[in-house]
């Protein structure tokens, strides 16, 4: 069965693939970026894996429960970013090859009237067309002039010979390349789509387990005791990070504890979850909460409070994925529950500068912030430090309440 080019760019059209992509001066760049975020993303889902396998190692938990579903989530959906990736290139790769079909096919309908002929002319001269032709000069003094131009006309019918053979060798083997694209990245939409629902699914049975929480007396029970058991890590945690650093950035920085009151808010939202203690409204179980709970949009900018430099940024048991900062004055933020980083360890950061970004791993809520302010190691209210006009951090204008 031949292969029509029209065929492919039926199937194309159905697949949406077939996307007009603007030619840009900085397309290496852009490719060179692409790449950079696909090796991440690889990168990123190898150390999940890794880590999910370790999980499934250790004793089962509430909280060890959570952070699984929490893992298989951001896994599924850093599935579907590389796959989103995928997806655009072969997109793109079937659009590029089916304009190169379409160049192609033109220059060999531009050539083969033009050999056919000639075909035709030499065909009737003979085996020795050229020779003959050279031959049938009456005058002498012309035939210098006509073997230029047969020689020229030789040059120019195998020039155009050859660009007609190498033009028919490339469309085949660009039709190839254009079916094989054309059933990888229709593989590669089957994988998305069934990502997807595998996103879904993973969500709705971390869901479930909430839900089973909230209405099963022993298992709320459970957890508070597992909540407190990570609270009290996490304060191991930062008194840890805090034995381990030095005096010299403060003696080089105002402390933090000088603009208590003033500092701007970490991201702009209402308060979900104050500080202090917490009674259950059902099981009237009393829980401690060291910091807030701000509500945001998955995936809302954070900025850091005040000046300062990272000391941690990784998955905490019950916190999802966690940050410090070390700020001068021996004072600590910490911002949990987010969906990615936009710092690394040791890197120091000024106010109002993007640290993070707002998620819900480790949240029974929904996405959301957590942040805890420690001094001394000690959690204090937050919304004692923080601008009362809740201002956001590195802003000159406040926000409404």
């Amino acid at each position: 069965m031949r292969l029509r080019v029209q065929d492919l760019a039926l199937l194309s059209l159905l697949m949406g693939a077939v996307t007009t992509f603007a030619e840009a001066p900085d397309v290496e760049l852009r490719l060179a970026d692409e790449e950079a975020k696909l090796d991440l993303l690889n990168e990123k889902l190898a150390a999940l894996d890794e880590e999910l396998a370790n999980l499934d190692t250790k004793q089962t938990t509430i909280l060890g429960e959570l952070h699984r579903f929490d893992i298989q989530i951001r896994v599924a959906g850093d599935e579907l970013e590389l796959l989103g990736l995928q997806l655009k290139r072969g997109y793109r790769e079937i659009d590029e090859n089916l304009k190169r079909i379409q160049a192609l096919e033109a220059s060999i309908a531009e050539l083969k009237p033009y050999l056919e002929e000639r075909a035709v002319s030499l065909y009737k001269l003979g085996r020795v067309g050229y020779l003959r032709m050279l031959l049938s000069v009456e005058q002498p003094s012309d035939l210098t002039r006509a073997y230029r131009y047969i020689s020229r006309l030789a040059r120019e019918d195998a020039k155009k010979m050859t660009r007609f053979l190498e033009d028919q060798t490339a469309l085949k083997e660009t039709k190839a390349a254009l079916l094989r694209q054309t059933e990888q990245t229709l593989a590669t939409r089957q994988k998305l789509e069934a990502t997807t629902r595998t996103l879904a699914s993973r969500r709705a049975s971390r869901r479930t387990l909430l839900e089973e929480i909230s209405s099963r007396r022993e298992m709320a029970g459970t957890f508070v005791y597992e909540l407190e058991q990570a609270r009290e890590k996490l304060g191991e945690l930062v008194n840890t990070l805090a034995a381990g650093e030095t005096t010299e950035l403060d003696t080089i920085h105002l402390p933090m504890r000088v603009f208590e009151g003033e500092i701007g808010w970490p991201v702009a939202g209402e308060l979900e979850g104050r500080f202090g203690t917490q009674l259950h409204p059902r099981f009237q179980t009393v829980t401690v909460r060291n910091g807030i709970e701000i509500e945001a949009s998955e995936g809302t900018i954070i900025n850091a409070i005040y000046d300062g430099e990272v000391a941690y940024a990784s998955w905490f048991q019950g916190y999802g994925k966690l940050l410090i900062l070390r700020h001068p004055g021996n004072v600590h933020s910490l911002y949990g529950y987010l969906s990615d980083y936009n710092v690394k360890p040791g890197e120091w950061v000024r106010q109002g500068d993007p640290v993070a970004f707002v998620g819900d791993t480790g949240s029974l809520s929904g996405p959301c912030l957590y942040f805890e302010i420690r001094v001394e190691g000690a959690p204090v209210n937050p919304e004692s430090w923080l601008d009362p006009s809740k201002k956001l951090a590195g802003s000159t204008a406040a926000t409404e309440n």
